[in-house]
């Protein structure tokens, strides 16, 4: 069976098609849960977020400008909600679970490449978390300051200070565990 385009899906969608929200749900819902992770590092706060956008997404198929990636789309939704609920918990300022992991691991192809990976999940886990949100935001979800100081609510300059220490922290636990 073929795959079907996600323009396709949507437009099957909008007409009330249930077994294309299944697919758009199936194809996109991992994408989803991975970015609110991400940025929560929180399993049960990314699954409300996850959830929240997709239901979001969903609810606005219509007014879905289809000249546009799907994709690309829903994790912006992802990071909003993610953030929301991040304020809403007032966990902004808290330090993140050591344990959680959240980088893509298909990224890694050597068993190098995997420690490092682990290494630079670890260290990027154990930022604070308004200093963790705005490394995902730029680094693993490739936005561009302007952007995250819009979604996060702060000037430019804060989030670029904020950036700038996280990565010497980073760089500072990085070395400090021989991680090149």
């Amino acid at each position: 069976m073929r795959r079907r385009p996600d323009t396709e899906l949507i437009a099957l969608a909008r007409r009330g098609s249930t077994q294309a929200v299944e697919v758009l749900f199936d194809r996109y819902w991992p994408h989803a849960w991975r970015t609110a992770f991400a940025v929560t590092a929180d399993r049960a706060l990314a699954d409300d977020a996850a959830q929240e956008a997709i239901e979001k997404a969903f609810a606005a198929l219509d007014r879905f400008d289809e000249s546009r990636p799907f994709g690309p789309w829903l994790k912006r939704i992802a990071v909003n909600r993610a953030i929301d609920l991040l304020r809403r918990t007032s966990r902004l300022d808290v330090v993140a679970d050591p344990d959680a992991a959240f980088h893509d691991w298909s990224l890694a192809e050597t068993a190098e490449d995997d420690v490092r990976l682990w290494a630079v999940t670890d260290a990027v886990a154990g930022l604070g978390a308004s200093k963790r949100v705005i490394v995902v935001l730029h680094y693993w979800l490739d936005l561009p300051l302007e952007e995250i100081a819009g979604a996060l609510g702060l000037p430019v300059g804060t989030v670029a200070s904020r950036l700038a220490r996280a990565k010497d922290e980073l760089r500072a636990v990085l070395e400090e565990r021989h991680v090149g």
